[in-house]
C-alpha cells in the first residue's frame, strides 16, 4: 500500500448518507487478483448518478458555509494583491484560507450529495447539492462553467484550443470543491502500487444503485494503523468501482462512505452539458490563454481516468501562485498504511487553533493541537509543521519530537 493510500483516505474521510446493502446475487466466481484486474482495466467514459457521501467520525456536526464565506474562520486569507495575510506562511495561504476551512469543516462533519455527468473528455459536470444552495461545475468543449447559487455568480472559461494535445492552460487549479471525488477516483488511490502491506480478499457479492457488484476487501497486515479494513464494490459488467467503504479497526460499521444511489451507464443528454445563467446571476468573462506543451506535464481537461469526473479548471490571476508561494514540501515516515505525512514548520497558521468553527474539533494535547478521529489523526505543533496519518496520535507526537 502506497502513501497515497493514506492521503486518499483522509481526503474521502471529508465525503462520505449511509447506503441501502442489498441481498448476495450471483456473479461467475473470481479471485481477488481478477477482480482488481478487472477494476484497473475499467473503460467507462459515460455516466449519470448521484453519489451519497458520509463520514461518521465522531465529530460534531458543523454548516459548510461553502465556498468564499468568511464567517467559518478568520486565518490565512490571502490579501487582495495574491501575498499571504498576517499570521500565516506564503506556503499555508496556498492552502488555508477561509474559503477552503469553511468547505473542509462541513465536508468533515455533515453529509452531502453530488451529481456527477460524464461524456467523453470534452462533456463533464460536478453538482454538489448544499443545503438550500449547490455548485456546479459544467465542461462542455471548450467551455468551462462555474456557478454558486448561494453566491449568485457564475465564471465562463473558454478554454484555448478544442485539441488539447496542442495546447496547455497554464497556472490553473481545478474549481470543483477538493473534497469532490468518485468512487472510482478514490478506488484508485488505494490499489496503486499494492505491496505486502495489504491483504486482499473478497466479500460477499452484493448490488450497488441496481448493479451487480464484486467486493474486494483490502486489509492492513500491520496492527499500528487506526483503519481496520477497506471494501470497494467493483461493478460486475465494466469494472467501475461503484461504492467504496472504511472501517476502523476493530468496528463493524463504516466509519466512511461514498458510493452511488442512482447510476446509469449511458450518456446523459446534451442539454446536460449546456448552462444559462439564471436571471440577475453575477456573471464573470475569461478566456485562458494557450503556451506549449511540457513535456511529462498532464494536459488539464485531457480524457479523466476511466470512471473519473475530472473537473475543469479555473483561472488564477496572473503570478499568484508566486506571490502566494508553492505549496510546501510534504515528506513521509514510515509505510504503508502506517505511513505519516510531515509538512514544514509555517505551513499551519498561528490563527488555525483560534478559527471558531475548527476550534470544536482541535482539542490541545502535548506538543500542539491535534484532530482525533476512529481513521485518522492530525498533530499540529506550535511552529505550524503538520504531521498526518492513519495511525493514533501518540505515533504523530513521536514523529514531531524527533524533528
Amino acid at each position: 500500500m502506497p502513501a497515497a493510500a493514506m492521503t486518499a483516505i483522509i481526503a474521502a474521510a471529508v465525503l462520505a448518507g449511509p447506503l441501502q446493502a442489498s441481498a448476495r446475487v450471483d456473479l461467475p466466481g473470481k479471485t481477488p487478483q481478477q477482480v482488481l484486474a478487472l477494476m484497473v482495466g475499467s473503460q467507462v467514459h459515460q455516466l449519470s448518478g448521484t453519489l451519497e457521501e458520509t463520514a461518521n467520525l465522531g465529530l460534531p456536526q458543523l454548516p459548510d458555509l461553502g465556498p468564499g464565506t468568511s464567517g467559518s474562520s478568520s486565518l490565512g486569507s490571502p490579501a487582495p494583491d495574491g501575498t499571504a495575510a498576517s499570521g500565516s506562511s506564503p506556503a499555508a495561504a496556498n492552502l488555508l484560507t477561509a474559503s477552503n476551512i469553511s468547505q473542509l469543516v462541513g465536508f468533515l462533519t455533515a453529509p452531502h450529495t453530488v451529481r456527477v455527468y460524464l461524456d467523453g473528455a470534452g462533456n463533464q459536470r460536478v453538482q454538489v447539492l448544499d443545503k438550500l444552495a449547490e455548485r456546479d461545475v459544467i465542461r462542455h468543449g471548450t467551455t468551462v462553467w462555474t456557478y454558486d447559487s448561494g453566491k449568485n455568480t457564475a465564471t465562463e472559461l473558454t478554454l484555448p484550443n478544442p485539441r488539447l494535445p496542442k495546447a496547455l492552460t497554464p497556472d490553473f487549479t481545478e474549481h470543483a470543491p477538493d473534497a469532490v471525488r468518485t468512487p472510482a477516483a478514490l478506488a484508485a488511490g488505494l490499489v496503486k502500487d499494492l505491496d505486502p502491506t495489504t491483504q486482499l480478499s473478497l466479500g460477499a457479492n452484493t448490488k450497488v444503485a441496481g448493479h451487480a457488484v464484486y467486493v474486494l476487501q483490502l486489509a492492513p497486515r500491520s496492527g499500528e494503523t487506526l483503519i481496520g479494513k477497506v471494501s470497494i464494490a467493483v461493478d460486475a459488467a465494466t469494472g467501475l468501482p461503484l461504492r467504496v467503504t472504511v472501517s476502523a479497526r476493530g468496528q463493524d460499521s463504516a466509519a466512511l462512505e461514498i458510493g452511488f444511489s442512482k447510476l446509469e451507464l449511458t450518456a446523459p443528454p446534451a442539454s446536460t452539458f449546456v448552462f444559462t445563467p439564471p436571471p440577475g446571476t453575477s456573471v464573470t468573462r475569461k478566456t485562458a490563454p494557450a503556451v506549449p506543451m511540457q513535456p511529462g506535464v498532464p494536459v488539464p481537461g485531457a480524457a479523466p481516468l476511466p470512471g473519473h469526473v475530472a473537473a475543469p479548471l479555473t483561472e488564477r490571476a496572473p503570478g499568484a501562485a508566486a506571490k502566494m508561494g508553492a505549496a510546501p514540501k510534504v515528506a513521509a515516515s514510515g509505510n504503508g498504511w502506517a505511513t505519516i505525512a510531515e509538512a514544514p514548520s509555517g505551513t499551519v497558521p498561528a490563527s488555525l487553533s483560534a478559527s471558531p468553527a475548527l476550534g470544536q474539533l482541535l482539542e490541545p494535547v502535548a506538543g500542539g493541537h491535534a484532530l482525533s478521529t476512529p481513521l485518522f489523526t492530525v498533530l499540529i505543533t506550535p511552529d505550524g509543521a503538520l504531521f498526518a496519518g492513519a495511525v493514533p496520535l501518540a505515533a504523530l507526537q513521536q514523529a514531531a519530537a524527533a524533528k
